[in-house]
Order: C-alpha cells, then structure tokens, then sequence
C-alpha cells in the first residue's frame, strides 16, 4: 500500500499490513466467527494514533473500524483500517468532581479497578473485560442501571476524531446533536479517543447467584416475576437458563449441569438485600452464593465467558412481564443456547437531564439469547417468536445481535430519523461503515418495498 511508511512514521504504536509478524494477532477480535481482514491495523500505542490512523484512512479512502475488545463488531472486515485500542486503557479519576476520564481501549475492569479506590464507580456492564467506551456508545446496560440508568445517561464529554480526521471536544455545550448521538446512538459517526463520565459513590454490593434445578424452573419463574413487581431500584434480577461445560474452572456442583440461574445485585445493605431475596431463597436453590463483595468483584455475578470465541446472538427488548407466562414452555436442558431476561425499569426508564439517543426506555424486561458455537442457525427463532406480542421493535443497542448489520429497531422511529440525519452530516461518505448504521424509517420502507 503506498503511503506505509509515511503512516508508520506517524504513529507511536505498530502498524501491520497483511503477511507482517503481529498481523494476525492485531486484528483479533473477542468473537471468532469473525474474520477481519483489513488493508491496514494500526495497534495504537497512544491516542494520537488513532487520530494518525483516521487522518491516513480519509487521505487514502479507506473505511475505518475502531476496535477495543471485539465485543461489539458485526461484520468481518474486508480491507480498509482497523485500529485497535486495547492498549490505550488508562483511566484516570478525579474523586473531588467524581468523574473519570476513559481511554479507548480501557475495559469495564479497568474503570472498576480505578474508580474503587476513591469509593466510586462507574455504572459498568456484567462483564469486566467490554470496552468502556464502545460499551457507553451503545447506551450501556448493567447491574447498576435500574438505580443509576444507563452508561450513556453518565457521559459528560468525548473526544473524538471525525470522518475528516478532525479532533473535537463534543459536550452538551459544544456540538449538542453530535453528544446526544454520541450518547447510546453505537457510535458510527465518529472514532472516540477517550469520554469523561461522572461516577457515583458505592464501594460493595450484595449479590451473586442462585441455582436451581430445572425442574424448578416454574416456580423460580413465578417468584421471578413477584419479585419483579416489588423491587426497588437498588435491586437488579436477572434469570437465566443455560447449561455449563463440563471443564476445569467451572465449579464442582455446576460443571456440566443445566441449571436456572437467578442473578442478583442490591445496591445495600446485605440485610436489606437478603430480605429482597429471601422469596427468591425459599424456590429451593441447590447453590446460594448471594453475599456482600466489592464492586471489584462484580464480574463474578454473570460469570460471562473471557472469550475469544465464537458469537451467535439475538435478542429484543420486551414491553411487559407478562412475557414472562410463556418462559416456562421456552425451557429447555437440550436447548443449543443460552436464554437470559433481565429486569429493566427503575432508572433506566428515567430521561436524563440531557438527553441521548438511547432506545427503548420504556421495555421492562430484555430477552437474549446466545447460541453454542456449532448450534444449527436459527436454533433460537423459536424464542422471539413466542414473545413477539411484546415486543418493543427491537433490541437495545447495546445487545444488538451480532448478524444485525442495520441498528434501526433499536430505535423509535423519531430517534432513528435523527440519527439517519447525523450520519449524513458527520460521516456522509460513510468511512466508519463497520459499525452498524441507522437508517431513517422511510427509507427502510422503500428499501423493504424495493426487495419484493
């Protein structure tokens, strides 16, 4: 590619071109069904080179794809410019204004690790080892959100690079549309060098697991849903049904084993929270592993797999409990697939003083699915069918299902209108083309009406 050395001369990190020792190694990702194949990685090592990297990509006409764990890619790079972030993961705290400023390729573990030793955090996902950044783009759904909202709903600024290789500061005062698209609407306008978010004060909480049997599953689906009526914002729940491998790591009375596991995270006092979960306790668990721990440890509660491996993923935000009357017959010890509902509501139903662009607030409960490596496609279909009477649309950006290369239906139609319109504004020439777009809800009708 002409113009190597001049990039390389550019950057402080590595750049690999196809057939380099590292270029295999540099565009991995954490999802192995993916096979990127970039012109171009560029391994930032600070984050002016991802600033090089986007100024290189607009001066040769190279699409752009940013990536910090591989979490969240949806499609296998063929050519233009990988940069990836991992290596830009510096979080730094500022415990009197109790905000953080994140760098691009720092994960939910590293925010975790350096806001916990101010007695902060930050509202971070289930699992530790998903970038921040990309994590918050995409509105951002974990354990603290029904008390704290989204991650989106905490961004207090970005610093970006633009299609143009341009460098901005984007807040509520400075480009406002850009800061509220920013802000949950997946973050293919624009490459994000680092965000600052604001922190909340919380040192420990009381959670962990509940396992049943599934022959159980009627009856912790009952209290499940009992449960959901009463809690208050502290308390997050989410239910579970999948089986573990029968591999060393996994604990002895889990290993191998189908189970239905209750997730639980108070924002309390352990007494408080045992109260909460006493009903949940009395459906006869055959594992309780519920107990105080710090916030470093909050990862330990959805276990989710460190990775890499391989992705297959659906899922859709549900508008009421009442889904929760057709779970029991969706139970299956056989099934290739993992089936998860989380409690939704509290906080994240709330507006936030300055509003973003995340979706479907008002669902009470989301619905995913993830499949075994191997399983036959379309092995979960079955799932959204028996729900689809409550569904809001679509999934929540932040659960996009990986084969969705178009992110409108995690949207109201008014939301993704405007966010068809940035992308036009921002990146008309759609470099960042990797990241799923948002097309506007006519123009997905002519397209429908098109294909017929």
């Amino acid at each position: 590619m002409g113009g190597a050395g001049e990039l390389a001369a550019r950057v402080k990190g590595g750049v690999y071109f196809p057939g380099d020792v590292g270029y295999d190694r540099a565009r991995a990702g954490f999802d192995l069904s993916l096979d990127h194949r970039p012109d171009v990685v560029v391994a930032a090592g600070a984050e002016s080179d991802v600033v090089a990297g986007v100024r290189f990509a607009a001066e040769h006409g190279l699409a752009v794809d940013v990536q910090s764990t591989g979490h969240g890619a949806h499609r296998s790079m063929g050519g233009g410019l990988l940069v990836t972030t991992r290596s830009l993961n510096r979080v730094e705290v500022d415990p009197h204004r109790q905000v953080a400023r994140v760098s691009a390729g720092a994960t939910a573990g590293d925010v975790l690790v350096a806001t916990a030793a101010h007695g902060l955090t930050a509202p971070v996902g289930s699992a530790p080892g998903v970038g921040y950044v990309s994590y918050s783009l995409g509105g951002g759904l974990g354990m603290l959100g029904r008390r704290h909202g989204f991650a989106a709903d905490h961004v207090r600024r970005f610093e970006i690079v633009t299609a143009d290789g341009r460098e901005l500061t984007v807040t509520a005062e400075q480009h406002l549309e850009l800061f509220w698209a920013l802000r949950g609407g997946g973050g293919n306008l624009a490459a994000v060098t680092a965000l600052e978010t604001s922190l909340v004060p919380l040192r420990e909480l009381y959670g962990g697991g509940l396992f049943f049997a599934p022959e159980r599953a009627p009856v912790v689906i009952e209290r499940f849903r009992s449960s959901l009526a009463t809690a208050p914002r502290e308390l997050s729940l989410s239910l579970a049904f999948l089986a573990f491998p029968d591999v060393p790591g996994v604990p002895e009375p889990l290993r191998g084993r189908f189970c239905c596991h209750l997730r639980v995270a108070y924002l309390g006092d352990a007494d408080a929270g045992r109260r909460f979960v006493e009903p949940l306790v009395t459906a006869g668990p055959f594992l309780d592993t519920v107990k105080p721990m710090p916030l470093t440890d909050l990862g330990s509660i959805h276990a989710d797999p460190i990775g890499p491996m391989p992705v297959d993923t659906e899922s859709v935000a549900l508008t009421s409990e009442d889904a929760l009357e057709v779970v029991p017959s969706l139970v299956d010890p056989h099934a290739p697939f993992l089936l998860e509902l989380r409690h939704l509501g509290g906080a994240l139903a709330d507006e936030p003083a300055i509003g973003d662009a995340v979706g479907h607030r008002a669902a009470r409960l989301n619905l995913f699915t993830s499949a075994h490596p191997g399983a036959a496609p379309g092995s979960q279909s079955h799932v959204y069918e028996a729900v689809s009477q409550w569904s809001s649309g679509g999934p929540l950006r932040t659960f996009l299902p990986i084969s969705h290369t178009d992110a409108s239906s995690c949207y109201e139609p008014a939301t993704a209108t405007e966010l068809a319109r940035l992308k036009e504004v921002w990146d008309p020439g759609d470099v960042f083309s990797f990241t799923p777009a948002v097309a506007a809800p006519a123009l997905r009708a002519s397209r429908t009406s098109g294909s017929r």
